[in-house]
C-alpha cells in the first residue's frame, strides 16, 4: 500500500509533464500535412493484424415470427474493400476502375437474432498499397434465407447495413436491426 501511495505523486508529475510538453509543442502550419496520430497508428496495426469484430443482429417481433414460421435463417455477409488510389487508377491496375476494390468476402449464417464473429483476414500488402491510405473499409449486410436474393428473401426484411472503416467495426462492433419490409 505504501508503494502505491509513493507512485501516485510520480504518476501525477509525469502526466503534468506530458500535458506541458503537448501544450508547448511546435505550431503546425495549416496547410502542412498532418503527421499520423497515435490513434491512426493503432488503427493501422489492428487492421494489419487481422482483428476480430462482432456483428449483433436484432429482429423486430414481427420479423422474428415470420422467420420462425417460414423456417428461414439469416445471412450475414462481410465485405472488406478499399477505395482505389488515384495513382493505381492512373496506372489502370485491374480492379481499380470500379468505385471500390474488393479485398475479401465472407458469409455467416444465423437461425435468428444473434451474434456473429468475424476475423479480418491478413491482407496482401501489394493489394493494400492500391487502397487509399492502405486502410480497408467494411460493408456488412444481412438478408433472409439461404439464397436470399434468389428466393426473394431481400424483399421480406428491411435490414440496416454497416459501412465504415474496419477499425471502427473492430473498436465499436457492428449492430444491425432488421424489420419486416412492410413494417
Amino acid at each position: 500500500m505504501a508503494a502505491r501511495r509513493a507512485s501516485t505523486p510520480r504518476l501525477a508529475a509525469l502526466l503534468a509533464s506530458c500535458l506541458l510538453l503537448a501544450a508547448c509543442g511546435p505550431d503546425v502550419a495549416e496547410d502542412a500535412p498532418e503527421a499520423p496520430s497515435a490513434a491512426a497508428a493503432v488503427e493501422a496495426a489492428a487492421e494489419a493484424n487481422g482483428s476480430y469484430f462482432t456483428v449483433v443482429v436484432t429482429l423486430s417481433e414481427a420479423a422474428a415470427r415470420l422467420l420462425a414460421t417460414e423456417r428461414l435463417g439469416l445471412q450475414v455477409e462481410a465485405e472488406w474493400f478499399g477505395y482505389p488510389t488515384v495513382a493505381a487508377q492512373q496506372r489502370r491496375v485491374a480492379g481499380t476502375e470500379d468505385p471500390w476494390l474488393g479485398l475479401h468476402r465472407e458469409r455467416r449464417e444465423l437461425e435468428g437474432a444473434g451474434r456473429v464473429r468475424f476475423r479480418s483476414p491478413a491482407f496482401d500488402p501489394d493489394r493494400l498499397a492500391l487502397v487509399e491510405q492502405g486502410r480497408p473499409h467494411l460493408l456488412v449486410t444481412v438478408s433472409a434465407g439461404e439464397d436470399a436474393a434468389d428466393a426473394g428473401g431481400d424483399a421480406l426484411l428491411d435490414c440496416g447495413t454497416f459501412q465504415d472503416r474496419l477499425a471502427v467495426a473492430v473498436r465499436d462492433g457492428v449492430a444491425i436491426d432488421c424489420r419486416l419490409a412492410a413494417e
